[in-house]
């Protein structure tokens, strides 16, 4: 489980937006028609929209991924998963499959650069490991297993968050456990229909029923 301190986003650009490239990729903006509307449609808020770099950065450079008695200098698991997003993406285009490379986000690499649907591609050829594993940084550097572990956490981890109270939370997502509090219902929560947690309380239910013991056998 991650633990987390009170810390803010990240200050890594390269990191934030390379996060939400994938997030773009994987949890797009879509449309729907709510109910008794005719054929008007909405759009409804992706991963991007409701900040989820946040909270996948926050999950990776606080979980049990991270290497035991790791050499000082390390970086954020974060950034070490970035940089092996961008490894895939240039095996990726050095095979002529990419379509146009786009300008990409600000301060990104070559994984901001593919479209969304290239990226998604992308995720499957690092799944194969079809990179150079030797060229990896800690903890992924030939570490086939692991590196095939956070791909599939890219399918899992976005939508944990986005069906997840952490968005509701507001200007407290940030703060410790105890002293988050839900501002407002989440857009997955709507998404969902989920009404929101319904608190227990003491009720009496009636008196427990017990047999006694038989004794000396059968009767």
């Amino acid at each position: 489980m991650a633990k987390f301190n009170g810390e803010t986003e990240t200050k890594d650009p390269y990191v934030r937006v390379t996060f939400e490239a994938l997030l773009e990729a994987v949890l797009p903006v879509t449309y729907r028609t709510p109910p008794g509307t005719g054929s008007d449609l909405i759009p409804v808020p992706g991963g991007v929209e409701l900040k989820l770099h946040e909270y996948l950065i926050r999950e990776l450079d606080h979980s049990q991924f991270q290497p035991v008695n790791a050499p000082d200098g390390l970086p954020p698991l974060s950034r070490s998963t970035a940089q092996m997003l961008d490894l895939g993406a240039e095996q990726y285009i050095r095979r002529g499959l990419a379509l146009p490379l786009t300008e990409g986000f600000p301060g990104g690499g070559q994984f901001t650069r593919l479209a969304p649907i290239d990226r998604l591609l992308t995720l499957e050829l690092i799944d194969r490991l079809e990179i150079p594993l030797g060229e990896l940084s800690l903890p992924f550097k030939n570490n086939p297993g692991l590196v095939q572990t956070m791909v599939n956490s890219f399918t899992q981890l976005p939508y944990f968050g986005y069906y997840c109270e952490w968005y509701g939370y507001g200007t407290t997502r940030f703060a410790p456990p105890a002293d988050r509090r839900l501002q407002f219902v989440p857009p997955g929560w709507q998404l969902a229909g989920y009404p929101g947690p319904s608190f227990g309380y003491r009720e009496f239910r009636g008196f427990l029923l017990t047999y006694p013991a038989c004794q000396g056998g059968s009767q």
